[in-house]
């Protein structure tokens, strides 16, 4: 019979999750004193995997992840090691790590729960505390009923079928869930394509699983374009997509290289298998971006890339009819890109494209970069991106990541402000070491079918699947020597190369827009409306000041996007000519005054 028990921390809490994030915590408040934001999670036990506790919802089937680990989804398994009468610790299901209680904090009563400790101190030791028979809901002994048959025989994919057809899911999606750590990814591939191409399998999953986005949307998403393409191999990517306000959990699934679900495995292996048969796409958020737009895309189109992908929320600077305009053009796929507060909008944006979106995988290559950020070439050395990328036709490579130079602010004058092009008004760098460590990070081209998410500096990718990481010069990306304080990731290189490519950041514009700009809430923090003057601190005003003076800038002349500016007004006056475009570029221009104004002299004075 399965067995039931409250997990209790060395911090005498119990476990929770977070319902807008899914993070996995304890907390030190009583049953009755969780907020509603809070969802407790306990442990069953099964006699045929005793050495197993599986983590579920108590009262709901409830997403959650446990942080600093590849482990998410409704129902995680930890392997159990008793080490006296009463105190165990909780290890991976797999690796030799084990899960960590941090103190609860005194205000919010919280404090997450970590997945990547390798030795057992206070921290690491945990309580299994039964829960009485008449507080086991039907639904959790059904949980229990069946985790027991299916671990009861071998994991193997008829098991996993049959369990299926055998409705198993059914109102208990943990169980799918709960396999996923021990199946081989070669049996997960197998099943993607049974799910694919099975209709009655599919269509049982779908009709158990009517919470699971990769199910509902990624399955018939990718069906739909496949058999599109292969009627038209010269189809066109999608002009608009919606990414619903209860994707949430697409913001957080795969940030650390796991997994969602059972269908989120299935799903990412069957966009693995695409093959694209373009070269050269952009993933962007942009918000309130619309007077940089058109220089940015006509730029980059110069060079070579093919589509844009942008994800926008909450403008409130009129762009979203310039990029509906775009759309309609077929210039872009534009993504509507809807939050219920505190999503960050950013890792919902990447999760959505990365996860659900089919048309991505048609390119061989996706850059992730910001609209201030510009894919810099050599134009002696490289006539466009897809130039620079034959080396890649001869190494295995999945994401090249590129170190980046900032531009330094200029004062808007009655004949730059918001008229000349921002890549001809900014025109000096900013001396590395005033930038500081910041300079080592990087920005990144990947393969979009390898990855699983991204984050703003670099792909993520399944422990299944290894990513292979290289500097923009072929060499390898290794992050061994993060800046001070900072944990090693690929986020940073070691080595900062900048030879014949890189990325122009103009973080800085001018004063007025870099108030403006700052006076806004970031794309990868979680949304919120209005005015955020979180940022308008003596650090980030200094950081600003640092880089005014003339002395901190380089000698260094620009010379690889001034090499291409004819190419670039030629895209530019192409865009311009096409319907509606002009006329909201010029509302932008207007939008953008007004609102600059307004944000630094009414609200920072």
């Amino acid at each position: 019979m399965p067995q039931f028990h409250e997990i209790i921390t060395a911090h005498n809490g119990i476990l929770v999750a977070d319902k807008a994030s899914g993070e996995l915590g304890n907390t030190s408040l009583t049953f009755t004193e969780i907020s509603q934001d809070l969802s407790k999670i306990i442990s069953i036990t099964i006699n045929s995997a005793p050495d197993l506790v599986f983590l579920v919802g108590q009262l709901e089937s409830t997403y959650f992840r446990i942080a600093l680990s590849d482990l998410s989804s409704q129902a995680i398994p930890l392997r159990v090691k008793k080490l006296s009468h009463d105190e165990c610790a909780l290890y991976h299901p797999i690796q030799q790590t084990c899960i960590s209680a941090i103190a609860c904090d005194p205000n919010s009563g919280f404090g997450r729960i970590e997945g990547n400790r390798r030795e057992i101190f206070g921290w690491e030791l945990f309580r299994l505390e039964n829960i009485p028979s008449e507080n086991i809901s039907l639904r959790l002994q059904l949980i229990g009923s069946r985790l027991e048959k299916i671990f009861s025989q071998p994991l193997t994919e008829e098991i996993i079928v049959s369990s299926v057809l055998s409705r198993y899911a059914a109102g208990t999606p943990e169980v799918l869930d709960a396999t996923l750590p021990f199946l081989a990814t070669e049996t997960i591939e197998s099943l993607a394509t049974r799910i694919f191409n099975e209709e009655a399998l599919y269509l049982s999953l779908k009709d158990q699983l009517p919470e699971d986005i990769w199910c509902q949307e990624g399955i018939p998403a990718l069906r739909g374009w496949l058999s599109a393409r292969q009627e038209n191999p010269s189809l066109a990517p999608a002009t608009q997509y919606v990414c619903p306000e209860n994707y949430t959990a697409l913001a957080y699934s795969g940030q650390q290289g796991d997994l969602g679900s059972f269908m989120h495995a299935c799903v990412h292996s069957l966009r693995r298998a695409v093959k694209p048969s373009r070269k050269t796409a952009i993933l962007a958020c942009v918000r309130n971006e619309g007077i940089y737009l058109l220089e940015w895309i006509a730029y980059h189109r110069s060079i070579g890339v093919e589509w844009f992908f942008l994800y926008s929320n909450d403008n409130d600077d009129s762009s979203d009819r310039l990029l509906a305009a775009l759309s309609e053009q077929g210039i872009i796929t534009w993504i509507r890109n809807d939050l219920s507060r505190g999503t960050p909008a950013q890792q919902k944006a990447y999760g959505h494209a990365l996860g659900i979106m089919p048309d991505i995988l048609n390119f061989a290559w996706v850059t992730v970069i910001d609209a201030d950020e510009f894919i810099a070439l050599d134009p002696t050395l490289y006539k466009s991106l897809p130039d620079y990328l034959k080396w890649t036709e001869t190494r295995a490579v999945d994401s090249i990541s590129f170190n980046w130079k900032f531009m330094a602010s200029e004062p808007l004058t009655d004949e730059t402000a918001y008229r000349l092009p921002l890549t001809e008004r900014n025109r000096s760098f900013v001396r590395d070491d005033v930038i500081g460590a910041g300079i080592h990070l990087v920005k990144s081209m990947f393969r979009p079918a390898h990855a699983l998410q991204s984050a703003a500096h670099h792909p993520t990718s399944s422990p299944r699947y290894a990513l292979t990481m290289c500097l923009s010069d072929a060499s390898s990306h290794l992050w061994v020597s993060p800046p001070g304080g900072l944990p090693a990731g690929p986020g940073f290189a070691d080595r900062t190369v900048f030879a014949g490519i890189g990325i122009y950041h103009y973080f800085y514009k001018s004063p007025e827009e870099w108030m403006w700009k700052s006076s806004r809430n970031r794309g990868d923090n979680p949304s919120q409306s209005g005015i955020d003057l979180r940022n308008f601190v003596d650090s980030w005003i200094g950081n600003f000041m640092s880089q005014v003076e003339g002395n901190w800038r380089t000698d260094q002349e620009e010379k690889w996007l001034s090499g291409r500016h004819n190419d670039m007004h030629r895209e530019l006056s192409y865009l311009l000519s096409l319907p509606r475009l002009r006329t909201h570029s010029q509302k932008m221009t207007v939008a953008a005054r007004q609102m600059a104004e307004k944000k630094t002299v009414g609200h920072l004075s």
